[in-house]
């Protein structure tokens, strides 16, 4: 499986690239096709790649088109239904990645995206244009998302979550009473 992280400064202090880099380098071991990421202004994302579809050959992730930019760890199982719902025309959709399917249907569904998505995935995406940082994972946690998030920022990752640890500077994240209650009752 591939690796994700983030930082999000709220506040919109700058990040600083050392900060991002040191989350991507904890998960380097999960990229064998190479770690790259994205950094602009108070916002970074980054991605260890795994190719484990024939598509993801093609990944170059972070991805940015326009003012979205997606990182994920994704194997999407209804591509064809979700090519036809988003009505794509792509000439070769062979070539046609699931974080491109992700950022259709992000574009056309918003925040509901992950409805109608069915496979195993975990993402972020930077929306530029609302300056939001959307998060999601399926609907079964098959892929995991750690994250932490405070006044001033948020941090993330998939994969392992030292980097969280690391980023926050605190001991490891443990889920709250009232977080596993509410998990269990999104069941």
């Amino acid at each position: 499986m591939s690796a994700i992280a983030g930082i999000f400064h709220r506040d919109h202090c700058p990040l600083q690239p050392q900060q991002l880099e040191e989350m991507i380098q904890a998960l380097a071991h999960r990229g064998p096709q190479g770690c790259h990421s994205w950094l602009q202004g108070s916002i970074g994302l980054g991605h260890c790649l795994l190719w484990t579809t024939p598509e993801s050959i093609h990944e170059t992730l972070p991805l940015q088109q326009e003012t979205l930019v997606i990182t994920a760890d994704v194997r999407l199982d209804n591509r064809p239904d979700l090519i036809d719902q988003l009505d794509l025309q792509d000439p070769d959709l062979s070539q046609l990645t699931d974080s491109q399917l992700i950022l259709a249907a992000y574009q056309r569904w918003g925040k509901s995206c992950p409805a109608y998505l069915l496979g195993d995935f975990a993402f972020a995406l930077w929306d530029g244009k609302q300056q939001q940082l959307f998060c999601a994972r399926d609907h079964f946690g098959v892929k995991p998302f750690f994250y932490h998030a405070n006044r001033g920022a948020v941090c993330f990752c998939h994969g392992n979550q030292s980097p969280v640890n690391s980023a926050r500077g605190s001991q490891s994240l443990k889920p709250s009473e009232s977080w596993r209650l509410s998990h269990l009752n999104a069941l």
